[in-house]
């Protein structure tokens, strides 16, 4: 990761990719348009990794039955990260290395409504110096039940080259994942949704930066710490299961989100979300939303902090046949706690600002993992979004 961090100012770069999806909008007597824009600024403490996104958005009716919606992004990540070494002495600070790189991406997505049932296509494209993807989706909205029940199904899938250090040439990756849920409204105030979504990837799952250690015999009676690149399996199943309750409180002129997120993953990964948001009216035009996020996973079945004392034998490439190791510790047992507050601005029916700060807060669960790996974060958003 090598690319150039240099980001032109957020204001600008918003302006101008607006601007353009703007002129290039089909227009007729009768559309709408939705054009928006946010930027973000994730910052981990200590010096580690720093991540500014720029995104800009631009929504088109065609008529009174079809909607057109462009999406650009750019990333910008720059700092330091663990390597998967382990610390040299316990509880001391793990070894960091620096990386950088730009990512580009793009999504658009057509919808149409025939009769009860609205049908959205989608495509994506993600460029970075190392990896690049591309996907599609395809999503069907049907209403029952006087418009108060809601049936979602939808496919998605991408193909993705990943740069590896063991060839030349990139390595394939591929993902499939369906969705089905249900959303009802209960009464004028409350809303209940479940959605259930299975995925799958193929091919080459690790990270290429990623690395082990083991204390590997040289010559008789003499070990060095050596490092490999990790092995992941090259296919990976996950399920999820997702449910959400929202109700609005006239008298307190609020309104509360809440949710639940269940995953499993055949890595030996499960995970539990919890999700919880309240939005205050203050006056006609202004919203305050605090809200947090409580997340809690298990280890991957594979998790090591070294290879240290085991019978595994590491190879100069990986080996889809196992056995399979990895130090990176977003695998280990954690909890992550994320508290923020958003406040957002409308002064008129075309205009809308928002601006938001959240705490990114992560605990490792294992024991042995040492606690500097485990990042803190704060992030920083602000966005406009205009209709007319």
């Amino acid at each position: 990761m090598t690319t150039s961090l240099t980001t032109p100012p957020p204001s600008l770069t918003g302006l101008c990719l607006m601007t353009a999806l703007f002129l290039l909008s089909p227009r007729d007597s009768r559309a709408e348009t939705v054009a928006a824009y946010k930027f973000q600024d994730y910052q981990e403490s200590t010096g580690r990794i720093k991540v500014q996104t720029q995104s800009a958005m631009i929504e088109q009716t065609l008529g009174t039955e079809a909607r057109l919606k462009f999406t650009g992004v750019i990333d910008a990540i720059a700092g330091a990260t663990p390597t998967g070494q382990p610390a040299a002495t316990p509880g001391g600070a793990v070894p960091l290395t620096s990386i950088e790189d730009r990512r580009k991406a793009w999504t658009l997505d057509v919808s149409r409504q025939f009769g009860r049932v609205n049908l959205a296509v989608g495509a994506a494209d993600s460029r970075e110096s190392d990896y690049v993807s591309t996907g599609f989706s395809l999503n069907t909205l049907t209403d029952f039940n006087q418009k108060n029940t809601t049936l979602l199904v939808g496919v998605a899938g991408t193909s993705d080259e990943v740069s590896v250090f063991f060839q030349p040439e990139r390595a394939d990756k591929r993902t499939f994942d369906a969705i089905v849920g249900l959303t009802q409204l209960l009464d004028t105030k409350s809303t209940l949704q479940f959605n259930f979504s299975y995925g799958r990837a193929s091919g080459y799952l690790s990270d290429p930066y990623k690395i082990i250690q083991k204390k590997t015999e040289i010559l008789p009676g003499l070990f060095l710490p050596l490092t490999f690149g990790e092995n992941r399996p090259a296919e990976r199943d996950k399920w999820i299961a997702y449910a959400a309750y929202n109700r609005s409180f006239d008298q307190l002129h609020g309104a509360v989100e809440t949710s639940y997120r269940l995953y499993h993953d055949s890595f030996g990964i499960t995970s539990h979300t919890v999700a919880l948001a309240w939005f205050q009216h203050l006056g006609p035009q202004f919203i305050i939303s605090p809200a947090m996020r409580f997340y809690q996973q298990s280890a991957a079945d594979f998790y090591a902090v070294s290879l240290d004392g085991s019978t595994i034998t590491p190879g100069s490439t990986p080996n889809p046949s196992g056995p399979f190791f990895s130090a990176d510790y977003r695998l280990t047992s954690l909890r992550t706690l994320t508290y923020g507050v958003k406040l957002i601005w409308t002064p008129n029916k075309m205009c809308q600002f928002d601006v938001a700060w959240e705490r990114y807060e992560m605990q490792g669960r294992d024991g042995v993992t040492s606690t500097s790996a485990f990042p803190q974060a704060n992030i920083f958003t602000t966005g406009l979004r205009l209709s007319w």
